[in-house]
């Protein structure tokens, strides 16, 4: 009988490392289809900044990532790519102001070399995102692969995701994947998707079965909490793809009237259409 009990447990254990494997197999088979689907959506950013403190200019250079979410040639990307969180300290501490402003931008497609000039739409600093508008861009000119926002899935809580990822210029500009995990859901203060893992802001976030779920995103509670979870940074969330596809309509349209005389003022229009909306929605009544 004891035999008999240690043969099982021998051949359980051995059908469980078995099974391991095959299990990874699968989720990396799935996570490369996602890549190989949308990779060409994932752009890379070159932009020259000029900082102005205490009356200096300076230059900085900075590469980042976006991703195309029109046929127009609208690019969605961290505003950090723009707009950096810097600080600058004067004599005796003081804080002193710091103006930003993006010098250029440049788009590169997939391993192209070839740099495509753009410029700053919309600004939303609620979600952290930028909108980029490809200048001159005629579709005829150029075959883009677009996200579409338009269309998303609602996943459940403990499903794996999967963001498609680029890396930089050293590395030939090769895709690869993160699969991450949604762990929880928080209605304050936005409605979002909370994830394990953390990525850059803007890149799109996918069902293991490549369908699109939101978008990537760093959430603030306004509220000082301590040593709490992130505090500086913010909570790691996804933003849902619907909401994102208003403020892609919004930018769709900005885009249309042209560059803008001067890229400087914080513009968050999404943001405010969305509040102008909730304000003239007719209010609910009893009865």
């Amino acid at each position: 009988m004891r035999n008999s009990l240690l043969v099982l447990l021998a051949l359980t254990l051995i059908a469980g490392l078995a099974a391991a494997p095959a299990a990874a197999d699968e989720i990396g088979k799935k996570a490369d289809a996602v890549v190989q689907s949308n990779a060409a959506s994932i752009v890379t950013l070159r932009i020259v900044l000029d900082f102005e403190v205490a009356g200096r200019s300076q230059e900085q250079r900075l590469e980042g990532r976006g991703v195309i979410v029109a046929g127009t040639g609208l690019i969605m990307a961290p505003l950090t790519a723009i707009a950096p969180n810097v600080n600058a300290r004067g004599p005796g501490g003081r804080k002193l102001k710091i103006k930003i402003t993006p010098a250029d931008i440049k788009v590169v497609f997939e391993q192209d070399e070839k740099e495509h000039d753009a410029f700053v739409v919309v600004k939303d600093s609620k979600r952290g995102l930028v909108f980029l508008q490809l200048k001159d861009f005629k579709a005829t000119d150029r075959l883009i692969q677009v996200t579409d926002f338009s269309t998303s899935v609602k996943p459940q809580i403990g499903d794996q995701v999967v963001t498609v990822l680029r890396l930089a210029k050293g590395f030939d500009y090769a895709t690869c994947f993160a699969v991450g995990r949604v762990i929880g859901k928080v209605k304050k203060p936005r409605k979002a998707l909370i994830t394990d893992r953390s990525s850059v802001v803007g890149l799109p976030v996918f069902t293991m079965d490549g369908k699109l779920i939101g978008c990537h995103g760093r959430m603030k509670s306004g509220i000082t909490e301590g040593r709490g979870n992130n505090r500086n940074a913010g909570q790691a969330v996804i933003f849902n793809a619907k909401e994102i596809n208003g403020i892609i309509q919004q930018a769709i349209k900005k885009a249309d009237e042209g560059e803008p005389d001067d890229d400087d003022d914080d513009d968050d229009e999404g943001e405010e259409k969305e509040e102008a909306a909730k304000k003239e929605a007719p209010k609910k009544t009893d009865g």
